[in-house]
């Protein structure tokens, strides 16, 4: 996978991850945990979620 498809996906999961930690609208939060939550998901299949927790501990 190319380097900047994987950080346009760290960027993805870290912004829903975010917004729904943020969020005090309840229907927006569960809009943004249901979005994390597939982000999640997709870095699990593609083997690369240990690379996004490394990639979020830099930043």
């Amino acid at each position: 996978m190319e380097k900047k498809t994987k950080q346009k996906l760290f960027e993805m999961a870290d912004y829903y991850e975010g917004r729904a930690r943020a969020s005090t609208d309840e229907s927006l939060e569960n809009y943004c945990q249901g979005r994390c939550d597939a982000m999640s998901n997709v870095l699990v299949a593609l083997d690369i979620e240990n690379e996004y927790i490394d990639w979020q501990l830099k930043q």
